[in-house]
């Protein structure tokens, strides 16, 4: 893992959870939303079991909760794949592909 602490994934956890509410309301399809609506579903699950950390340990390096470190990598990077497809607002575009590269990278090492 990049030794991500505590604070930092829930900062990214929640900025991308804020883009993903746009991307929601921007999708075309009920595919396009049902996509969006997976990947909300897996991080407001993870953002909850972070919230019963401690904030005496936000400082340490963050471990996934809720579900494999693999399987929220696995669907952060399906995500990222249909995004040039699914987004069509180009700062909605933007601000999602930063965003789940940032996480992308830190569940990597």
């Amino acid at each position: 893992m990049n030794n991500i602490s505590f604070a930092e994934a829930i900062e990214i956890i929640c900025d991308l959870s804020k883009v993903l509410d746009d991307a929601y309301w921007e999708a075309n399809s009920c595919d396009d939303k049902d996509q969006v609506y997976n990947l909300t579903s897996i991080l407001n699950t993870e953002f909850i079991e972070m919230s019963k950390v401690s904030v005496q340990d936000h400082h340490f390096d963050y471990e996934v909760i809720s579900v494999s470190q693999e399987a929220l990598k696995q669907a952060l990077t399906l995500f990222q794949q249909r995004v040039p497809k699914q987004v069509r607002r180009q700062s909605t575009l933007i601000r999602l592909n930063a965003l789940l590269h940032q996480l992308i990278v830190a569940l990597t090492k």
